[in-house]
This record gives C-alpha cells, sequence and structure tokens, in this order.
C-alpha cells in the first residue's frame, strides 16, 4: 500500500478544508470516539448541498447486499452534483461481500463519493488495501498512556477550558483510555467550572469522583495500602461498573510497578520533585506512593507482578464464568503478600 494514502485526521481534515477530494474515504481502527467523530465531520463536508435527502444512502457491513449497493453507488445524483454513500461498520463485511464490491475499485464513479468505517480491519484484503490506495485512509489507535496528557489538553483548549496537570493526571486516573468517556467528562466540568473557570483536582473529583463511585485507582490505592476489605469492595464495584478484569489488572500492575521505582528512586534521596518527575506522576499523587512503598519490601512487590501475570494468564485461558474467581484470587494474594512482608 502506498504509504503516502495514509494520513493523520488532522491531515484529512486540511485537504478537505482545500476541497481537495477522493473518490473514496477510510475511516478505521479500535479509537472509535476520534473515527466517529472524524466520520461525522466528512460526511457533512461531503454530503451535496442539493436535495441530500435524495442523495446520501448508508449501509452497514453486516447487512449489506453488493447488488443493492452497487446499484445505489453507480446511479445518478438527483438535482445535485454528487451524492454520498457511507458503509459503517466495514469490519463486518465477509469474504463475499468484499468481492462483491471490488469492482468500483477499478473506476470510481465521477459523481459518487464514498466514506468507509468501523473498527479493526484486515488491510490485507483487496477492498480495504484498495480503497486506501485509490483514496485516503485514516487509522484511529487507541492512544498510548503518555498520550494522552496532551491529547486531554489540546480538547480542553479547543473547549476553551483551562486545566491543571494534576487534574489531567487524576482524570486519567479515574477514567483511563477510553477518549469518548474523556470527552465527555471534560464536557461535564466544563460546565462545572464556568467559562471563565479552571478545571482542578478538587473539581474532578466533585465531578468525576461522585459519578464514579469505584475507581481503579482506588482499588489499587487500597491494595498498596494493605486494606483487603475496602480492596474487596471496590473489586466487586468495579466489576459491577462492567469495567474488564484485564484492565484492572493492567492499571494494578502499573501501581505496583510505580512502587517498585519508586523505592529505588528513595534510597537514591533525590527530591520529591525529581521523584515525582521521573515517576511521571504529579506531585499531588506522590505522598500516596512513598506511604505506600515503605510498607512493601521490594521482594513482595516482584511477588505481586508474578500473581498478576497468572492472573492475566488465567483470565486469557478460561471462560468469562471464571474472572470473578480469578479476580478475587489475586486481590487476596496481593494483599496477603503485603502483610506477610510488613511482618
Amino acid at each position: 500500500m502506498s504509504r503516502r494514502s495514509r494520513l493523520s485526521a488532522a491531515d484529512l481534515r486540511k485537504e478537505v478544508g482545500e476541497a481537495r477530494f477522493h473518490p473514496f474515504y477510510l475511516l478505521y481502527g479500535e479509537e472509535d470516539y476520534q473515527r466517529d467523530e472524524a466520520a461525522t465531520w466528512l460526511a457533512r463536508v461531503l454530503s451535496p448541498e442539493q436535495a441530500a435527502d435524495f442523495n446520501v444512502d448508508i449501509f452497514y457491513g453486516d447487512t449489506l447486499a453488493p447488488e443493492d449497493f452497487l446499484k445505489i453507488y453507480d446511479s445518478y445524483p438527483m438535482m445535485a452534483a454528487h451524492r454520498l454513500v457511507v458503509i459503517k461498520r466495514c469490519e463486518k463485511l465477509d469474504t463475499e461481500c468484499c468481492r462483491g464490491l471490488e469492482s468500483i475499485l477499478e473506476s470510481p464513479s465521477a459523481t459518487t463519493r464514498l466514506i468507509v468505517v468501523g473498527g479493526k480491519v484486515d488491510m490485507r484484503r483487496k477492498l480495504f488495501r484498495k480503497l486506501a490506495e485509490v483514496g485516503r485512509a485514516v487509522e484511529f489507535r487507541v492512544p498510548y498512556a503518555n498520550q494522552l496528557p496532551h491529547w486531554i489538553q489540546t480538547l480542553a483548549t479547543r473547549k476553551e477550558l483551562k486545566i491543571d496537570p494534576e487534574a489531567v493526571d487524576l482524570l486519567i486516573f479515574y477514567i483511563g483510555t477510553n477518549l469518548r468517556e474523556l470527552a465527555g467528562e471534560i464536557d461535564k466540568l466544563g460546565i462545572f467550572v464556568g467559562a471563565e473557570g479552571k478545571i482542578t483536582p478538587g473539581a474532578v473529583e466533585q465531578v468525576v469522583g461522585s459519578s464514579n463511585k469505584t475507581s481503579i485507582f482506588e482499588l489499587a490505592d487500597a491494595i498498596g495500602s494493605r486494606d483487603s476489605r475496602k480492596s474487596f469492595v471496590l473489586l466487586r464495584g468495579l466489576v459491577d461498573q462492567g469495567v474488564e478484569p484485564a484492565r484492572i489488572f493492567a492499571l494494578i500492575g502499573r501501581h505496583i510497578q510505580l512502587l517498585l521505582k519508586t523505592r529505588a528512586l528513595m534510597e537514591r534521596g533525590m527530591s520529591k520533585k525529581q521523584m515525582a518527575a521521573d515517576l511521571g506522576i504529579s506531585p499531588y499523587f506522590l505522598k500516596s506512593y512513598l506511604d505506600q512503598a515503605r510498607i512493601h519490601p521490594e521482594n513482595r512487590l516482584w511477588d505481586g507482578l508474578g500473581s498478576l501475570r497468572k492472573a492475566d494468564y488465567g483470565l486469557k485461558s478460561n471462560s468469562r464464568s471464571q474472572e470473578a474467581i480469578i479476580s478475587d484470587l489475586l486481590v487476596q494474594q496481593l494483599c496477603a503478600a503485603a502483610r506477610r512482608g510488613r511482618g
């Protein structure tokens, strides 16, 4: 596939803004918030100004019949210069459907623009590969943890809001990497602080903390503080909220790794400011990490990571009915390890 056919969402907006149009647009990837936002914007821009009701058609990958699609795709627009066709849930297109649509790739219609939207797709398939080569493709990936602060700051600025770095950290701890949820909470915080206000850690606690009765951060903190009773209560609350155990395990693992690093930094005698920077956390959270690192010997923290690896393997090799048992056992092992380490 031509590398030039792949571009970022910002590049796509720039091209379309300059009226540089293409016959095909493929927007795909597992990060659905920015993907759907871009698809909505693109469909609005590409919709014909005249008789839009007669010239915009939407198909869905899990129900699409190639002959019906081709009939619409090849038809002339009604009282407009072009028509717009959208395929949603394109990852649901089966092999036969993909082959049935491939005829449009060799001779794209001069009067139809096509937007194809979906989750993770196999770019080795001719349909998706050629859509990207002949048109434009943008992949939307779930961001890495270190990319979230910049994304949150950028979104807040776009909404004409100011946000403290400590508030950014706290928001990530509460919500995680789900951009749709993060954007929703930023909207709520914007209403809470008002047009001239700033989003502070206190505001996040009041708005996000109160609506998320249980957070993974609180669970990790309870385990780190060797409070087994609170840990089990928080674990059940997270499961009841529908949080995936794999996500719970991942953030507990990150918490233990930070405690290990905190112990190493404490031995070097550096300042709290330097420690927070090296740990990649806000000074707002540093005291909690210092307190927990003091009560956990290094070997017990490594034992905890070993228990996490075993639990993660158990999740992947057992049915979903075993998730609760595996999660409960993990918390029991982590808290028990903490008590043994204390003694």
